[in-house]
């Protein structure tokens, strides 16, 4: 709307059908916000491409948006259609959404289940294939890494450290999220110096375990604890919760009303790092936050083949680190790391020999003092 001038007050009743959308309507912004999205959704620049989820989930909110402002009277009619009808799918509510801002409500029908649906959609036809067989496996290169932790965005304290977490200890957007501030401390005390650094994180598939990460990465977390925006967040989160409440935990990442981030927060990163190489006219971020997953994955497996160690010991660490169920998604990263040239670190060999190295030695370490007691 900034960049067209436009309005959302710019309205007018629109048709049941999709096919009777006229050319009155498609001038409305919500339809042109519409088919840029599906334009967005369809085009073969990698750069500026998104998934179908996003465009539908984009839209999905503008219409929200749409119909709050009707319900409150700012708008007269709603530019989009809107029918409860009989449905198949099932629609579940969305926790921590506020009731004013989702669809209207009403009393079942009998006859089965009825739901509010609109013509303002994205079109099931513009599904995306799968580029690559190899879509879930993408690490990073070492220019892929210059060219991200080179940015503006990669820079800033709280960004740095989503990046991190997910590159140097392998965690997942909502596993960042869920960090609490009663795990960590500071590895560089002489009392914690054979303390193993560990997280209490539940991971996909609802799988509650205690990671083992870098005591680098640590010191990093423990250290976010010290800045001066989380201790005024954590004021205001105690203010809220009290101290200590083990049904409201402190977080570690924390929003400006002392409340933890959404899960989607730290992958949005990316996007951010992408907003600004667009506007300087940079060379486009192709990998996703969840490709610096598969980076640590890959970097640890060559790390240890490196070393000379055996494939069943590799195959072992990965899967305490990932938390795999199934050999088969491991041994994916180790054939990967096995085709990385020898000189594939570049500059970055020794941060790859203290973050990973540092990594298998807490491994081996638990494993001795497991045996031993």
């Amino acid at each position: 709307m900034d960049k067209d001038d436009a309005s959302y007050f710019e309205v007018i009743a629109a048709p049941l059908s999709k096919q009777s959308v006229d050319d009155d309507i498609s001038r409305l912004p919500v339809w042109r916000y519409h088919k840029h999205l599906c334009e967005r959704v369809e085009t073969k620049d990698k750069s500026k491409r998104i998934s179908f989820n996003s465009a539908q989930e984009r839209i999905r909110a503008v219409k929200a948006f749409y119909i709050w402002s009707h319900k409150r009277g700012a708008i007269d009619s709603l530019p989009f259609s809107l029918e409860y009808k009989q449905v198949r799918i099932k629609s579940k509510a969305k926790s921590g959404v506020s009731s004013l801002f989702q669809l209207p409500t009403s009393n079942n029908r009998s006859g089965g289940l009825w739901k509010w649906v609109s013509n303002l959609s994205i079109p099931n036809t513009l599904k995306q294939k799968e580029d690559s067989p190899d879509k879930g496996l993408q690490p990073y290169s070492p220019k892929e890494l210059k060219q991200l932790l080179e940015t503006n965005t990669a820079q800033k304290e709280t960004y740095k450290l989503y990046l991190q977490c997910a590159l140097l200890g392998g965690l997942r957007s909502f596993e960042i999220s869920a960090i609490d501030q009663k795990d960590l401390f500071n590895p560089d005390e002489k009392e914690n110096e054979k303390r193993i650094p560990k997280l209490n994180i539940v991971r996909k598939g609802h799988k509650p375990v205690r990671l083992t990460i870098a005591r680098v990465l640590m010191k990093l977390l423990y250290n976010h604890t010290l800045t001066i925006q989380n201790m005024k967040r954590r004021t205001k989160h105690e203010t809220n919760h009290g101290m200590d409440n083990s049904e409201h935990p402190l977080p570690l990442f924390m929003n400006s009303s002392g409340s933890r981030i959404s899960e989607d927060t730290p992958g949005n990163t990316i996007s951010i790092v992408r907003k600004e190489q667009r506007k300087q006219g940079l060379e486009i971020l192709l990998r996703t936050f969840h490709d610096l997953r598969a980076t640590f994955a890959t970097y640890v497996a060559k790390y240890l083949i490196d070393k000379g160690e055996s494939e069943s010991s590799i195959r072992q660490t990965l899967m305490t680190l990932m938390s795999h169920e199934s050999f088969k998604t491991t041994k994916r990263y180790i054939d990967f790391a096995k085709s990385v040239s020898v000189d594939a670190y570049g500059a970055m060999s020794e941060w790859v020999k203290d973050i990973y190295g540092d990594v298998n030695e807490l491994l081996m370490r638990e494993a001795e003092d497991a045996t031993a007691s």
